[in-house]
């Protein structure tokens, strides 16, 4: 099943609630934030011209385009993360949001079963759930 989180994106004025996969192999030197192209749009993210650059994933290269920032959070049914400002990034064909693990370490997120799907914030004793996934496309 893998570890997942409720988030809250915002760009300018606009905030959309979402499932992310916590994927501690999208490895980044900042929070980053992978949003598909269908939330993206959403999101008033898209334009006409993007900068894209070349990611190394597992045995092969992808063309990631940069979108700029973005402000995540996480919320559960009983507790809020501050916000977080990310570099959101999108690649095409891809149609879950991720989430860094630059992003994961900001949030204080421990994962604590990754095939189970039970995480924790970090001092607490709770576990948690992951919630299903969700797809973004068009």
């Amino acid at each position: 099943m893998g570890v997942r989180v409720r988030i809250e994106i915002k760009h300018g004025n606009v905030v959309m609630d979402t499932v992310a996969l916590v994927n501690s192999g999208y490895e980044t030197p900042e929070p980053e934030v992978h949003i598909p192209l269908a939330l993206a749009r959403r999101l008033g993210l898209i334009r006409e011209s993007l900068r894209s650059t070349q990611y190394r994933v597992v045995g092969s290269e992808v063309t990631t385009y940069v979108l700029g920032e973005v402000e995540v959070r996480i919320v559960t049914e009983d507790r809020t993360s501050p916000w977080i400002k990310a570099r959101a990034v999108m690649v095409p064909g891809e149609y879950e949001v991720l989430i860094s693990d630059a992003l994961i370490e900001a949030f204080e997120i421990e994962v604590l079963k990754p095939k189970s799907g039970i995480w924790k914030f970090k001092g607490e004793t709770k576990t948690r759930e992951s919630p299903e996934p969700e797809y973004w496309v068009e």
